[in-house]
């Protein structure tokens, strides 16, 4: 079984709370690479990777840096698990543009049959198709990825 996870990063790993500290702090909020990451979620996530050894997917709008970025920045933070892929932009004058990404990215690239593989999507946004809202955790995007956040997630991909 294949475990995908699709991945926002303002407001799940990098929550308001985090970048004010950082801010507070006279400290950057992103580098290069891209931003920096509260620990707090990084612990949550990290959590998740290692109950489901879920694939991570991109579907934040930090995918605009490109596969090979996010996987150096992956690497260069010590994040867990490994970005195998960003969804594709899709454009059009509907609502659920990220929701339509990740359908294209699942088409593209799952196996065929849903008994292969399973997904969840960790956002703070609400963009998503009517059919996927049982696969989305929303987060608080002033607190980011939580313990519950991450507790749920696992019991979609192992549901």
């Amino acid at each position: 079984m294949d475990y995908y996870l699709f991945l926002d990063f303002d407001g799940v790993l990098s929550p308001q709370r985090h970048r004010h500290e950082l801010l507070a702090q006279g400290l950057p909020i992103k580098d290069e690479l891209g931003p920096f990451f509260d620990p707090e979620a990084i612990g949550h996530l990290r959590t998740i990777i290692e109950a489901t050894n879920a694939h991570i997917i991109v579907s934040s709008t930090w995918k605009c840096k490109g596969l090979q970025t996010l996987q150096r920045l992956w690497e260069a933070r010590g994040m867990p698990g490994m970005v195998i892929g960003v969804t594709p932009t899709v454009s059009s004058g509907y609502l659920f543009n990220r929701g339509m990404e990740i359908n294209q990215w699942l088409a593209w690239n799952a196996p065929a049959s849903p008994a292969e593989s399973r997904f969840a999507i960790l956002d703070d946004g609400q963009d998503f198709l009517p059919e996927q809202r049982a696969f989305l955790v929303n987060t608080n995007p002033v607190e980011g990825l939580s313990k519950e956040d991450a507790e749920r997630v696992v019991a979609i991909l192992l549901a």
